[in-house]
């Protein structure tokens, strides 16, 4: 199943959005991510602007089960999630699952409005002029520092083993691959 889906930041958002990609991209080994656009904040009175971005994801797991690992990163990123305004207060980290289907098509997907341009510029050649913001991987060296966020991009990870005791493989720049669209 073909996931689409949005990050948002609005508290330290460049390193939140940056570790959120080298996450899922550590986990699924392979991303299609828009554009990263500064915002400002919709539905909640904030004085900090967010980073958004939109990413399609392929996976196995149930829209359920992976939610539950998305509010899991959210945790880990430090968002209080029994906030009893926890859908309107400054947030590091805010991952959602936005539509699914058995292909990577979602052209038509229905979206926030602030999300449209992202949508557009990865589904119908749409084009964003301004907002964008570049963000690094984490763990790239400053030498070869892998950057996104400019223009959609394919993350993908070789398939290796996993190091002796840890479940996924090490994220670095000589192993990340990014594809400009």
């Amino acid at each position: 199943m073909f996931y689409l889906c949005s990050i948002g930041s609005n508290l330290d958002p460049a390193q939140h959005v940056s570790q959120a990609v080298g996450q899922l991209l550590a986990r699924f080994g392979r991303l299609r991510l828009s554009s990263v656009i500064q915002t400002k904040p919709v539905g909640m009175q904030s004085r900090h602007d967010f980073l958004n971005c939109l990413f399609v994801v392929q996976s196995e797991l149930s829209a359920t089960q992976l939610k539950a690992e998305f509010v899991t990163m959210e945790l880990t990123h430090g968002r209080d999630r029994n906030h009893p305004l926890c859908k309107v207060a400054d947030r590091p980290l805010d991952i959602d699952i936005l539509a699914c289907d058995e292909r990577d098509d979602f052209a038509s997907a229905r979206v926030d409005a602030y999300l449209g341009d992202l949508l557009a510029e990865m589904y119908r050649e749409g084009h964003i002029d301004a907002g964008k913001v570049m963000l690094s991987l984490p763990g790239s060296k400053v030498f070869a520092k892998q950057v996104f966020g400019h223009a959609p991009v394919e993350l993908s990870q070789p398939e290796t083993p996993p190091l002796p005791g840890n479940t996924q493989p090490e994220l670095t720049a000589r192993q990340t691959t990014i594809r400009h669209h």
